[in-house]
């Protein structure tokens, strides 16, 4: 009775730790999910430098003049994110700004050690060969993907729901396989006379 006891309530553990470790889990992507959408709504609004100047000059001269070609006004931007706080090393974050510009990004502004801002005027779209360019010039991640993080949690995960396991096996095994004294018939060779 003892051991149907033990072996459930080890069996109901390993399931109370997949629960948890399922939550854990929904909440960090639901937590990585309302940081990318708090990101976005905190950038800041930036007004073309042609913009300000031809709706100042409009003010002045009470004429409204169309603007030159829709394409060659305006400014296009991008965040580069990386997974890790690698914009933090000088080195690195000049690397990033210097492959950017070859590809006519400007630097606008650092968000934090993972996510870089840039413009450049829309007219490069059609001036700038991107076959000719070493890195795509609409990339949005620098650096690698994988979360050394993540890997030592699932590793960690994965031995706390496994390591249970094993041990209950093991405590069966070893309760099942011990000798039961009554079970021995007397006379046995196996039971030595007192």
């Amino acid at each position: 009775m003892g051991e149907v006891t033990l072996l459930s309530f080890l069996i109901g553990s390993l399931g109370l730790q997949a629960v948890v470790a399922g939550g854990w889990l929904r909440w960090q992507q639901w937590r990585i999910g309302q940081a990318c959408e708090e990101e976005e709504e905190t950038l800041t609004p930036y007004d073309s430098k042609d913009t300000v100047q031809s709706t100042s000059a409009q003010a002045k001269n009470g004429t409204s003049k169309p603007p030159k070609d829709p394409r060659l006004v305006g400014w296009e931007f991008k965040i580069v994110r990386s997974s890790r706080d690698l914009f933090r090393d000088p080195q690195i974050f000049e690397r990033v700004c210097a492959e950017e510009s070859q590809a006519g990004w400007i630097l606008l502004e650092k968000l934090d050690d993972r996510r870089i801002r840039f413009k450049r005027p829309i007219a490069l779209r059609e001036i700038l060969n991107s076959e000719m360019l070493t890195i795509d010039p609409y990339r949005s991640h620098y650096g690698s993907s994988a979360n050394p993080g993540l890997w030592v949690a699932a590793i960690v995960s994965l031995v706390l729901l496994i390591l249970p396991a094993y041990l209950g096996f093991m405590l069966v095994s070893i309760t099942f396989n011990k000798p039961d004294p009554s079970a021995v018939p007397q006379g046995s060779p196996l039971l030595k006379p007192e």
